[in-house]
């Protein structure tokens, strides 16, 4: 079983979040994962943290390097583990794009239930301020 979320890196606490859609982000980081992309430089893109754009520093990946290799001894298994990461990350994607989708509809239906008592509101004002005699 692959460990996704137990097993990321966790960006470093003094470089903050690159957003997805920046322009920094050019080259994706695998061809089942096209949206999600890190810069294009000097490293290979596997030598950037997926968060932060940063490079990464052999020490601090060490370890888990380490454990991945112990975990998945040879290829075909580490193919395998990397397919299935891949689409469990698209499916996270997914699901929030989906829950991004859902909340502006929330938010456009109480925009407009808002904009519609509003004018039923300002029709009321103006009936009233026309039955004040003056």
């Amino acid at each position: 079983m692959v460990k996704t979320e137990a097993s990321l890196l966790s960006p470093p606490s003094e470089s903050p979040a690159v957003p997805l859609d920046s322009p920094i982000r050019t080259t994706p980081i695998h061809p089942d994962l096209p949206e999600l992309k890190l810069p294009e430089g000097p490293l290979p893109i596997y030598q950037y943290h997926p968060v932060t754009c940063q490079p990464l520093e052999e020490q601090d990946v060490r370890a888990q390097l380490e454990q991945l290799q112990q975990q998945f001894p040879d290829k075909e298994s580490a193919l395998r583990a990397q397919e299935l990461a891949a689409k469990e990350a698209k499916r996270k994607i997914e699901e929030v794009s989906k829950k991004r989708e859902q909340v502006q509809k929330a938010i456009d239906k109480k925009i407009k239930e808002r904009d519609t008592e509003m004018k039923v509101l300002s029709k009321y004002q103006e009936v009233k301020a026309s039955d004040i005699p003056s």
